[in-house]
């Protein structure tokens, strides 16, 4: 592992488990992630459900570590803030996970989250399911082997143990005791999903839990439930982990349902976002500034290009 990648996710981890209450949000690319770090969220949250809906997949275990592994590389490259990666089930057994969690530490994850779900696993949002979990037993040995692999790389990332047992309908008390056991394998923190609408049996598995280790959640199917109500239960870390996704999903459906039956784009055209604002925000800019160096250095370059009207359109001579 490189120096400057190691350094990275130390000062990475030092921010993400400093002790304060942190607020992630879920990014499944590089215009995601660079909207995401101009504003005020603590970590990115590399969401499984969002990644596998941007290649137009269930989030059913189709897509693999490698798809994973290029946006968490992606989003390193883009953006300061601190990655928490959803990896699933680890996809395989141990050894493979050694090699997942290894690849994803040397690309600079802050934290993994691995679930007790099996390989074959079912977003936890998808109902009709039958919830059959891991073993504790089986899913100690993941935990075992993602630390061993951090451990290897000499890295900083911590490792999340996620839980399902509250969405198979196995109770708090089964859900605390396979967190205890994954905290006691070497957990650095706990997930605990839930599908309660009233948010309650997260609330209660936080109290009973009393801050043993960190606690992150996604509260996507309890969303009136405060911050404030999490972090006096001693939730520490809350995820807004598929908002972006969904809100690009309704996006897409209103204005090409706009345009498939317009006249000309003015129907969407106050609803949409500038080609200027979308240049500004992948840098565009800088790519001028590059070249005018590079023709100052004595290379040939191209063009300074004039700025953009709003519709991408070059602004003619004078006008301002």
């Amino acid at each position: 592992m490189s120096t400057e990648i190691h350094s990275t996710v130390a000062e990475d981890t030092g921010r993400l488990f400093d002790g304060k209450p942190k607020i992630g949000v879920g990014v499944d690319d590089g215009l995601s992630a660079l909207v995401a770090a101009k504003e005020n969220f603590d970590f990115l949250w590399v969401s499984s459900f969002s990644c596998s809906a941007a290649t137009g997949l269930p989030d059913v275990g189709i897509i693999g570590d490698s798809e994973i592994l290029t946006t968490v590389r992606t989003v390193r490259r883009l953006t300061p803030l601190p990655i928490v990666v959803d990896l699933d089930a680890g996809y395989g057994d141990p050894l493979k996970i050694y090699h997942v969690v290894d690849a994803m530490v040397r690309a600079g994850a802050a934290a993994l989250c691995i679930e007790d779900n099996p390989t074959s696993k079912r977003c936890s949002l998808y109902p009709g399911h039958k919830r059959d979990l891991a073993s504790s037993k089986d899913h100690v040995a993941r935990i075992r082997a993602a630390r061993e692999a951090v451990k290897g790389a000499g890295s900083s990332c911590r490792i999340i143990a996620r839980t399902e047992a509250l969405v198979a309908g196995l109770g708090i008390a089964e859900a605390l005791s396979r967190c205890s056991a994954y905290a006691d394998a070497g957990a650095d923190g706990v997930f605990v999903q839930s599908l309660d609408a009233t948010g309650e049996d997260v609330l209660d598995f936080a109290r009973q839990w009393g801050r043993r280790t960190p606690i992150f959640i996604a509260p996507t199917r309890f969303p009136h439930v405060t911050r404030k109500q999490f972090i006096s239960a001693g939730i520490s870390h809350q995820i807004f982990a598929n908002q972006a996704m969904r809100a690009a999903h309704a996006a897409l459906v209103r204005t090409f349902g706009a345009l498939a039956g317009a006249e000309s784009s003015m129907v969407v055209e106050n609803e949409i976002s500038p080609v200027a604002a979308v240049a500004a925000t992948v840098g565009a800019e800088r790519i001028f500034d590059l070249e005018a160096r590079f023709e100052r250095n004595g290379h040939k370059a191209s063009p300074r290009k004039k700025p953009l009207h709003r519709n991408g359109a070059p602004r003619k001579a004078g006008r301002r």
